[in-house]
């Protein structure tokens, strides 16, 4: 009997202590569970915070942006009021302007003048300047054939101004494309323009585009990722450093442009086509050779001798001639001393 109670009693002993650890481990995994899920929904919540601040950062941006075009469109309104005042106001000024002159052209009396009739002695008819174009050919024929080196170097003056003209017409509004092509040699320029080229192709993917845009990269570091990512691999050292100032001044979509630009600068300074010279004999043209030559050896040129020039030269270049024949220089001549004599 004693035996059976110290059994009942250790039994019971084991069943508290088991419950009691039950009851201990369950308040532990309670605790755990409760930690958990409150860190996630601290993170939910920040993230919301987070969203939220966003939202109301775009919705003050979006604000302003509002203000400021209604703003313009006011502006713009009120411009547009005082341009239409002041066209009503110019439109008035010249209705009366109008009016005085007809007042005026009234009461000036009408008087007819009689044009004196000059008499021509028949000895010496009337004669236009362009009859006599024969004789001012042959003195400027005889008189210019001595000067035809200086004639040869105006024209190849006129020549490399119309050059530099169209090389800066294309380089604008990219002014640093013209201080490129004095900057280096052909030999730099040729390697230039082959890096240049290069990173364009590479310049059209998307993750290039992306690093250049980049609101968080300096220029710095973006140079760092394109050479990680082999973009700038092959390309000329002084074309990476024209890189570097293409990312400080420029945007990416100005790059595109301003390549376009250099490329037809680049076409320009070595032109690849021909160029027709027409001369009046082939002594003419081994001396325009001679000036040509030393300044411009890069160009290909074909020489075409037509006598019936007479003299000077004529430089065919693309659509765009200079013409310093001497039937050229003579008309110019003819027709400013008719002019003057007409005035």
């Amino acid at each position: 009997m004693e035996k059976m109670i110290q059994t009942i009693i250790l039994y019971s002993v084991f069943a508290v202590g088991f419950l009691y650890l039950l009851h201990f481990t369950l308040r532990k995994l309670e605790n755990i569970l409760t930690s958990f899920f409150y860190e996630v929904s601290q993170d939910q919540s920040l993230e919301k915070e987070s969203l939220l601040r966003r939202l109301k950062r775009q919705k003050v941006a979006t604000t302003l942006e509002e203000q400021k075009n209604r703003q313009l469109a006011l502006e713009s309104e009120q411009k547009e009021v005082i341009f239409l005042e002041e066209i009503d106001q110019l439109i008035a000024q010249n209705k009366q302007y109008e009016q005085k002159l007809h007042e005026w052209e009234n009461t000036q009396p009408k008087q007819i003048v009689e044009v004196p009739l000059v008499e021509t002695t028949p000895h010496a008819p009337y004669k236009s300047l362009s009859s006599y174009m024969n004789e001012i050919f042959q003195q400027v024929f005889i008189q210019s054939e001595e000067d035809e080196a200086k004639l040869f170097t105006e024209a190849i003056r006129e020549f490399d101004a119309l050059v530099q003209t169209e090389k800066i017409r294309c380089a604008l509004p990219y002014k640093i494309i013209l201080q490129l092509f004095e900057m280096y040699v052909p030999e730099q320029l040729h390697l230039f323009t082959q890096s240049f080229q290069k990173y364009n192709d590479r310049a059209s993917k998307l993750h290039v585009k992306q690093i250049y845009q980049s609101s968080y990269l300096s220029p710095e570091q973006k140079l760092k990722v394109m050479k990680e990512e082999g973009t700038l691999d092959e390309l000329d050292a002084e074309f990476i450093q024209f890189l570097f100032y293409m990312m400080t001044h420029y945007s990416y979509r100005q790059t595109r442009s301003l390549y376009r630009n250099f490329l037809e600068v680049y076409n320009i300074q070595f032109y690849t086509g021909l160029i027709s010279i027409r001369v009046a004999s082939k002594e003419s043209a081994n001396h325009f050779e001679k000036l040509w030559q030393p300044a411009h050896k890069s160009y290909k040129t074909k020489y075409l001798v037509e006598k019936e020039l007479i003299g000077g030269v004529i430089v065919q270049y693309g659509s765009k001639a200079i013409d310093m024949s001497y039937e050229e220089l003579i008309k110019r001549s003819t027709e400013k001393m008719e002019a003057e004599v007409k005035l």
